[in-house]
């Protein structure tokens, strides 16, 4: 059986009621923090306006984008992969602990999306999500790291064939025309590394077009049309153009059991998650020995390669996508402000003499030892030294948010909650959580979506 066909009947079959209570609790999590990260990106992402503007040029429809403007209507693929763009757009959005996929950004916009289109409740659209999930994991775990090693970015291309099987399973696809709607996701795959290193603003958008490719996908197989069965395995198939030899065996062999939802973890600071640990570290070495920023000498940070590739070489981060992926500037805030926030990504914050100066000082390396962990974990080693030739050290692989190092529904309340601040009204905003709170009870998502246009 094609991998396609395996996927099909695993989506087809699996249902709300197959799933374990933690997996729906995590569903729910998903749903709370990917809302948030989209209102961040709306907010906070310069390009906004624009994206929604050219958007209107290509057509209009029945579903507008979250944000200020809900005059602006569009068909329910384009709708999702704004609402996916905004999400991905400033690196708040949830991700894999091994695989360096951002699923939730794609997953979540269509699920909701879709739900409306198809008129399904709560309990459907957590299933799908879950189900989502476990797609897009499922490939991006099987091919890490080869994937981005090969170039391809896994957010874009992965999150294609997700964002099929969630909008498949809410349409009620049977299993032929399911396989059909994968088999075309996977020719629509696609997505470069290379956008994180040159025009990093339009990565978020390669990413929200894995949304729109998904779901397009689910409207042409329900139209008959027949999909590439062995798009994945097949002898010019994805994994041998993409990454490696993989069989369906392989990548079916224990799915569902556990869901793989429950390995997803939640980004507190909004740049690349690789450069993360570095961050993190230095913070807490700040917080816990009372270090100031300015009798800093040198900051040495040990990592693995991707890290170093992806973020250890912007010192002088020339505009907000440059902001995102500088692991220098990233540690320079952090000892400054004892955070990393979304005003850090805004000409105001990444052009100040004080953060560049500090950034100058940190020297990024690959060490062996950690890049021998990788993938299966990322992490960093930091060494700060202070002009006075005391120096403090610290290794972080567990972030907050981790698997490893949960923070639970308040935490992500409160992270959601300073997302929404200053576009929801506090009442707005707690019946959103309170929504995704009880979401198995919900008749639709029409409500839900419509209280996020301020």
């Amino acid at each position: 059986m094609k991998l396609t066909e395996s996927l099909a009947k695993f989506i087809v079959g699996t249902n709300y009621s197959d799933m374990p209570a933690p997996v729906i609790a995590a569903a729910k999590e998903r749903l709370l923090d990917t809302i948030g990260a989209m209102l961040a990106g709306r907010a906070g992402w310069a390009y906004g306006d624009a994206l929604i503007e050219a958007c209107r040029e290509l057509g209009s429809g029945n579903y507008p984008a979250i944000g200020p403007d809900a005059r602006a209507q569009f068909p329910a693929a384009r709708a999702a992969a704004l609402n996916t763009t905004f999400a991905h757009a400033i690196e708040l959005d949830d991700g894999h602990k091994f695989a360096g996929v951002h699923a939730g950004a794609v997953i979540i916009p269509t699920a909701l999306i879709m739900a409306q289109e198809c008129g399904a409740n709560g309990e459907e659209t957590l299933a799908a999500i879950v189900l989502g999930y476990e797609t897009v994991y499922r490939l991006a775990v099987s091919q890490s790291p080869e994937l981005i090693e090969h170039g391809f970015h896994p957010s874009a291309t992965c999150d294609t064939i997700g964002a099929m099987a969630v909008a498949g399973k809410l349409m009620k696809l049977d299993e032929e025309h399911l396989a059909n709607g994968l088999g075309m996701a996977g020719l629509q795959a696609s997505g470069l590394m290379e956008a994180t290193v040159s025009g990093q603003q339009s990565k978020c958008v390669m990413v929200g077009n894995a949304a729109f490719n998904g779901i397009s996908c689910a409207y042409i197989s329900r139209a008959g049309l027949e999909g590439c069965r062995s798009v994945f395995e097949g002898k010019t198939g994805l994994f041998q153009a993409m990454s490696k030899s993989l069989s369906a065996n392989k990548v079916m062999e224990g799915i569902g059991d556990p869901f793989l939802i429950t390995d997803t973890y939640n980004k507190f600071y909004p740049t690349c998650r690789h450069s993360q640990p570095a961050i993190e570290a230095a913070l807490d070495l700040a917080l816990a020995h009372g270090l100031c920023a300015e009798d800093v000498e040198r900051v040495d940070v040990s990592t693995h390669h991707v890290a170093y590739d992806l973020t250890g070489q912007i010192k002088y981060p020339k505009n907000p996508g440059e902001a995102k992926f500088s692991l220098p500037y990233g540690v320079a805030a952090a000892l400054y402000d004892h955070g990393v926030a979304v005003r850090h990504l805004t000409r105001e914050y990444y052009t100040q003499e004080k953060y560049l100066t500090l950034s100058n000082k940190v020297f990024v390396r690959i060490d062996k030892d950690v890049d021998a962990l990788y993938p299966r974990r990322r992490g960093a080693v930091v060494r700060i030294t202070m002009k006075d030739g005391q120096f403090y050290e610290k290794s972080c692989y567990d972030l907050k948010g981790s698997p490893q190092n949960p923070v639970g529904f308040d935490e992500l309340v409160r992270k959601f909650n300073t997302a929404a601040s200053g576009l929801l009204s506090q009442e707005v905003a707690d019946e959103v959580r309170t929504r995704c709170a009880s979401f198995e009870k919900e008749s639709g998502t029409a409500e839900l979506l419509s209280l996020l246009n301020w």
